[in-house]
């Protein structure tokens, strides 16, 4: 009943209908906008990048030029193209076409040709372009390249992927990796900087500087800096090839244009006219290249290419000016054509270095949105591609000419960024140079004789190995991974949290157990993770349905007593209703594959390993087939026969075991071939599938950041429940809330009550209700009109005496993610075990069954409790105690030596110990000692340091 009317004319959420509707779970004809939204800037980026961004770059490419035998040979690259991934040609096969599905399940990547044509010039003679294939380069997933563009939901899904598809990543070796966008200075912009750092770049460095990240239309990028020195003068400051240049201003600006040094005193001095000190600084800046005989700017450019020359490494033959030309393209305001534009600029950044030195301008803020962009994924592939196809990068080396070789195209070996990046212009990564490979006997050569060199000395592009780029991260799952920019949008009520505890929820929204995905059985990944028994949430934001997110739920609906109950819910621990979890509350799943590859266990060469069992093998227990592989549904326990494979020469049979200590099940299994389709029946991919049932430890969360960990599974008896029988599933501490203040968690416990009451789906969108209109009205109206207390209050009755609590506890549905975190995977326990062979102490690391370390700061705590004798036995008897024999005479342990064995005929039995320094036997005694001591007292007695103990 509802006597005061008023819920029914209350606005009704979403619906959950579409659940139940007969068409949900059909692939629709179109993908969904609003997911293809969310990597549309990655896939839109690198879609440019190897289109109108590789043509670009590529004419942005100076020629390679080189001398042999008197001739002057150029190579100019003038286009390249890169083409979707496929089976290479002379291969047999069904599809010529290479989808992501395929190299995710061989672990190899998903990457197309790239090949360029390439002019070739004698003594300036034009003798032709050639078609040269360079390598590969990894095609990211949904572009333009990518074989999947453009296909259906129902395309999608045969070719063995999700039907909202996103894309926007790359596969390497298996593993989806995205490139992140990076946050970039502003291109183009002169920023007043101040770093106190700059001071230690050498005599007269001041704090002061003003720094331009210039970047061309194809993005390569140079940053260039000008820097105050105590003197009043300038120094222009920028990076070829990783290392770092000086030069003083007055050459940059001599050497760009033709004007007299009048000229550039007063371009300087505009709107400084009266100023005597900058006056004078102008002045000593062009009297330092008057100084150097430099009064033309022919004498500058001379100057400069005669000193740089040597490390651009061109041609002999090429002028100094024409070399101090070269470095002034690559190197200074990058971004403008002509020198004029870049005299000019360096003089607009002259002026304002010194309005920052004398305080007339602030300092620019680095970290204002004003100052920065968004460096896209397509612009870094792009800069890499570049610089990869620098021909400039190759090093010729002297011994090679002389051997009458050519060095092949350069090898470009992607390296992980392990600290800041390179200071390889524009890269995050730098080239390796190769060296040759065959001897070129001539180079007076036709065209056809040119193909065949180049393909002697074809480029192996190696792009994106595995751990490549910095900023590359892991994108194994469709939730949560590509999801992080929307992850807030999903926590119900935010707006009634504490801001931190959003916070929170968007970190442990990444790690939630979920249901990721729809396509386990293609899946190779190293770990994934199921949630058995997945529900969509009765209470949740706008941006949930916009999202289509019951496709990938990631938690339960939980019904929640906020009740302390019997200590096992101290601290953030919670107690788990064991009869909800024997009926599979918060069930899952890990799935684990495993690559067996047969080439790896023999010498290079050898083909003679295959998978299989020798008829009647009593090892394999009727546990193998006929291939040597384990049953689909078979389930393993530690020592069962896991595999088993041949020796065709041999015909020895080998069978390995399954060494984990977890039982699993055997969920898939998985036969490899390799990128050109020739592979033998040498290596699979074993998925299997281990139960993970909520154990104490596991951890949980609520989506408002409220962690908490399983203490206990409470017998359903024992357990407090209602007045209608209703038993929570959880039961959460009210200590919790006060000082967090997720009155979100709140909130939704009674519009979860609700929405179960009256079969709604309640919008959680944040800022939806306000002080006018309250949340608590809303929901409070609802459980009234369901006949329950206004405030989601109820009296409960204890499952132990059976009577009623005094106070009202607070109950309602709430939704709850288990997340990955789980005693089974940290748990490190070990009596004894393996121990290192050197110092004879236990070993360190779960992996190997180690033990945990025991440091100076544990040592510390039993000292001030004074538990010496607890200290004693966890340092010397649980670690490395041995017992030793000393001489009590000289005080050495390591002159005791053992007698030799007595004659066999001999009725003596019994061995001494003898110091063969006393040559006494009555001396010796035993000590117990630390083995690592005994270790020790060899070492210093290696470096004859003798070591005397005094034993009383």
């Amino acid at each position: 009943m509802d006597p005061a009317g008023r819920w029914q004319n209350l606005p009704s959420g979403p619906s959950l209908k579409h659940l139940t509707d007969p068409s949900y779970g059909i692939p629709r004809e179109q993908q969904k906008p609003a997911l293809q939204e969310l990597t549309r800037a990655h896939v839109e980026s690198f879609n440019y990048a190897v289109r109108e961004g590789l043509s670009h770059a590529v004419q942005a490419i100076p020629p390679f030029e080189f001398a042999f035998k008197d001739e002057r040979i150029s190579l100019t690259i003038v286009d390249a193209v890169i083409s979707p991934p496929m089976v290479p040609k002379g291969n047999i096969c069904k599809e010529l076409n290479i989808y992501p599905a395929e190299c995710r399940g061989r672990r190899s990547t998903y990457r197309g040709k790239l090949t360029a044509d390439i002019s070739w010039a004698v003594n300036g003679i034009s003798r032709g372009i050639i078609k040269q294939f360079l390598g590969y380069v990894p095609i990211m997933v949904k572009s333009k390249l990518c074989n999947l563009h453009g296909l259906s939901p129902k395309a999608l899904i045969e070719h063995h992927e999700e039907a909202e598809e996103m894309g926007g990543y790359f596969i390497i070796n298996g593993i989806e990796k995205v490139i992140r966008m990076l946050i970039m200075p502003r291109r183009n912009f002169p920023i007043a900087m101040i770093r106190p750092k700059w001071k230690t770049r050498g005599p007269g460095y001041t704090q002061y500087g003003v720094s331009m990240h210039c970047v061309r239309e194809e993005h390569s990028a140079v940053n260039m800096n000008l820097h105050y020195l105590e003197n009043g003068t300038v120094m222009l400051n920028f990076i070829y090839r990783k290392e770092l240049f000086f030069l003083p201003l007055g050459f940059a600006l001599k050497a760009l244009v033709s004007f007299s040094d009048y000229q550039i005193f007063q371009e300087l001095m505009k709107g400084k006219e009266e100023d005597s000190f900058f006056r004078n600084s102008v002045s000593q800046m062009l009297r330092i290249v008057m100084e150097e005989g430099c009064s033309t700017q022919k004498q500058v450019l001379n100057y400069l290419g005669e000193r740089f020359r040597v490390k651009l490494s061109l041609p002999d033959w090429c002028p100094n000016e024409q070399a101090a030309e070269f470095l002034f393209n690559q190197c200074v305001c990058i971004h403008l054509k002509s020198n004029t534009e870049k005299f000019y600029m360096l003089c607009l950044m002259t002026r304002k270095l010194f309005a920052l030195a004398k305080g007339e301008c602030m300092e620019d803020n680095p970290d204002s949105l004003v100052n920065q962009e968004v460096l896209t994924p397509g612009q870094l592939f792009l800069m890499f591609l570049k610089g990869s196809l620098q021909l400039t990068e190759l090093h010729t080396d002297h011994t090679v000419l002389r051997e009458k070789r050519i060095p092949p195209w350069m090898e470009v070996a992607l390296i992980p960024m392990t600290g800041k990046p390179s200071l390889y212009p524009g890269l995050f990564l730098f080239t390796t140079p190769c060296r040759l490979v065959r001897p070129v006997q001539n180079l007076e050569l036709g065209k056809e004789e040119l193909i065949g060199t180049m393909e002697q000395i074809s480029m192996n592009i190696a792009i994106f190995e595995d751990e490549v780029l910095a900023g590359v991260t892991t994108h194994q799952e469709l939730f949560p991974h590509s999801l992080l920019s929307v992850i807030a949008n999903f926590i119900p009520f935010s707006d009634h949290n504490q801001s931190p505890r959003n916070m929170y929820q968007c970190q442990m929204g990444k790690q939630t157990m979920g249901f990721p995905l729809l396509t386990y059985q293609a899946r190779s990944d190293n770990k994934l993770y199921r949630l058995q028994t997945p529900q969509s949430p009765l209470v949740r934001p706008y941006m949930y349905d916009y999202y289509d997110m019951d496709n990938y739920p990631i938690g339960t609906n939980a019904i929640v007593a906020v009740i302390s109950y019997t200590g096992y819910d101290m601290e953030d621990a919670m107690i788990v209703n064991k009869a909800s979890w024997e009926r599979g509350f918060a069930h899952g799943s890990v799935y684990k594959s495993e690559f067996i590859d047969l080439s790896e266990k023999i010498k290079q060469g050898d083909d003679s390993l295959v998978f299989g069992v020798k008829p009647g093998d009593p090892r394999i227990l009727q546990k193998l087939d006929d291939d040597g592989l384990p049953f689909i549904g078979a389930q393993l326990q530690y020592g069962d026969p896991y595999y088993g494979y041949l020796n065709l020469n041999t015909g020895e049979s080998f069978v390995m075991y399954y060494k984990s200590k977890e039982n699993c099940i055997v969920d898939n299994i998985k036969v490899c071939s390799n990128d050109t389709g020739s592979g033998k029946f040498k290596c699979i991919c074993i998925t299997m599938r281990v139960p993970r049932n909520p154990t104490i430890g596991d951890k949980f969360a609520s989506r408002h950041g409220q962690k908490g960990i399983l203490s206990r599974l409470w017998p359903v008896e024992d357990m407090p429940f209602t007045e209608s029988g209703m038993v929570p599933d959880i039961l959460f501490n009210p200590h919790g809330f006060p000082s967090r203040m997720t009155i979100g968690m709140l909130i939704e416990s009674m519009a979860g009550k609700s929405a179960a009451l009256h079969g709604l789906c309640h919008d959680a969108t944040p800022f939806t209700f306000s002080e006018e209109n309250s949340a608590l009205e809303y929901f409070g109206e609802l459980l009234k009109a369901g006949g329950y207390n206004f405030y989601g209050t109820e009296r409960l009755y204890s499952g132990i005496s059976g009577l009623e609590l005094e106070a009202d506890i607070f109950i309602g549905v709430v939704y709850y993610q288990r997340l990955r975190h789980m005693v089974s995977d940290k748990f490190q326990v070990r009596t004894t075990g393996a121990r290192d062979k050197v110092t004879n102490q236990p070993i360190g690391g779960r992996n190997v069954q180690g033990g945990i370390r025991f440091g100076e700061m544990e040592r510390d705590a039993l000292l001030a409790h004074g538990t010496s004798f607890l200290l004693h036995d966890r340092l010397f008897n649980c670690s490395d105690r041995s017992v030793a024999h000393v001489c009590v005479k000289c005080g050495s342990l390591l002159s005791p030596l053992l007698e030799k064995p007595p004659p066999s005929w001999s009725a003596t039995r019994n061995r001494k110990y003898n110091c063969t320094l006393c040559d006494r036997s009555d001396t010796i005694d035993t000590v117990s000692v630390p083995y690592v001591f005994r270790y020790f007292v060899a070492e210093l007695a290696a470096m004859n340091i003798k070591v005397k103990l005094d034993v009383i």
